[in-house]
């Protein structure tokens, strides 16, 4: 399947900017994986979603919010990469982003409970 258009919406999601912008990076990237397989997109179509930036935007608002732990770990590794990969400037602002993050961390719902996900995208 051809790369169509990413949602970058990370709006909603209880996480510092740079965690849910990692989240849904995640999840459009988990998208092209799934959305390749016929049966799974066969489904996202019978739920009425026609096109695929409509079956994009319902999956990556149903999984990003189950990714937040898995950006935070993969933030938290970029910290150990080399200077060259990852200059120091970007490892503050990550570390400052994991910091603040913590905070709302505490306060996050469990992902994934039916009372988490909007009635039009279960």
């Amino acid at each position: 399947m051809a790369k169509g258009p990413k949602i970058r919406a990370g709006g909603g999601l209880n996480a510092h900017r740079l965690v849910a912008e990692t989240a849904v990076e995640m999840a459009n990237e988990l998208f092209e994986v799934y959305a390749s397989e016929d049966a799974i997109y066969r489904g996202m179509k019978k739920a009425g979603l026609t096109t695929e930036k409509q079956a994009r935007k319902a999956f990556v608002a149903r999984v990003a919010p189950r990714l937040l732990e898995d950006a935070r770990q993969q933030l938290a590794s970029c910290l150990a990469s080399p200077d060259d990969r990852v200059t120091e400037h970007m490892k503050r602002e990550i570390y400052e982003a994991l910091i603040a993050d913590n905070a709302l961390r505490a306060n996050r719902t469990v992902a994934g409970s039916a009372a988490d996900i909007p009635s039009h995208l279960r």
